[in-house]
């Protein structure tokens, strides 16, 4: 086994570690953790951030970031209500026509960055604002009550053996996500184009080419983590998916994807997802106010930089201790 796909497993493991441990500690803090309503409800909260990352991570790989997910998935929920029960689509149809928007999403997202040479941050926030505007012109920024069709609302609530939808879209989703990513040409390009953009090239590799592609795979993921989420929580609203850009963020730098360029890990991102869903289960069971989420999600991901830089507590001290003997030595 390659020395980079070694490393990869104990970076693995050691996020289940953390999981695993933040399950303990969280089972102590609040003696609701453990119930099954209560990991039910965070399994439901944690397939929506699941979907939007594994998708979602191909942008930070190609050195850029996506922050618009969290509009477009809002957006979609609104377009498929509209499709279906304003204008009396089929639910099927309607939903192959939210995915044909979030696809053209992507394209515009990922053309204007690479043919104008605009910063991926730039466009996207400019995306996930313009695309809020839009959802609340759809909606006139009614919170919409969906109860129908039938079929269209077994994609979020209902259940296959006792195991909700939702769960086998997300592992679907991330199986396809993680053969993409690690046996295809396709994702070997990507990792090219993030690790050194001017060798990809004279190695025969697009990448604007590749960049609009990622953009596309990261809108088209938001865009089934809306339908999921409409279908979960029976309402589409504006303002229904707002914050979620940052947790898909969190999810990401926590599995090890570097927000420089260059590597990922779709197994890392998921183990990440449910740690951003425990943190956020956590601070609720605490009844924390919500002004402080932000900040816990904020030391997360600084520490997860961190962590991901190579950081050891070991380490830095030895550092310190050498740079203290050097400067004694010149005195």
């Amino acid at each position: 086994m390659k020395a980079t796909n070694w490393r990869r497993l104990i970076v693995d493991f050691r996020l289940f570690g953390i999981l695993l441990l933040m399950m303990v500690v969280l089972s102590f803090v609040s003696d609701r953790f453990l119930t099954v309503d209560n990991l039910t409800n965070v399994l439901w909260s944690v397939c929506l951030i699941g979907i939007m990352s594994v998708g979602a991570i191909y942008a930070p790989i190609t050195g850029g970031i996506d922050l618009s997910v969290g509009s477009i998935a809002a957006l979609s929920g609104i377009v498929a209500n509209v499709l279906m029960n304003v204008y009396g689509l089929n639910w099927m149809l309607a939903i192959f026509i939210t995915l044909g928007i979030g696809v053209l999403i992507g394209w515009v997202n990922g053309m204007v960055t690479t043919k104008f040479l605009v910063p991926a941050f730039i466009v996207t926030m400019a995306a996930k604002t313009y695309l809020f505007g839009v959802a609340m012109l759809v909606s006139n920024g009614d919170q919409i009550t969906i109860m129908q069709p039938k079929e269209f609302l077994i994609i979020g609530v209902g259940k296959f053996l006792g195991i909700p939808i939702p769960i086998y879209i997300m592992i679907i989703l991330a199986v396809g996500s993680h053969i993409l990513l690690k046996h295809t040409v396709f994702g070997r390009q990507a990792i090219a184009v993030g690790a050194n953009e001017v060798s990809a090239k004279l190695s025969g590799v697009n990448p604007d080419r590749t960049r609009i592609i990622v953009y596309i795979i990261s809108a088209v993921t938001a865009t089934i983590a809306g339908i999921v989420m409409a279908s979960l929580t029976q309402q589409a609203f504006a303002m229904n998916a707002t914050g979620y850009e940052f947790d898909v963020i969190t999810a990401i730098v926590i599995g090890g994807t570097s927000l420089m360029g260059g590597n990922g890990s779709v197994t890392g991102a998921l183990i990440g997802a449910v740690m951003v869903g425990f943190i956020n289960n956590g601070l609720n069971l605490l009844d924390m106010p919500s002004s402080f989420h932000p900040i816990a999600t904020g030391l997360v991901i600084l520490i997860a930089l961190i962590m991901n830089q190579g950081f050891s507590l070991p380490g830095a001290v030895k550092k310190v201790l050498a740079r203290f003997r050097t400067a004694e030595s010149l005195k």
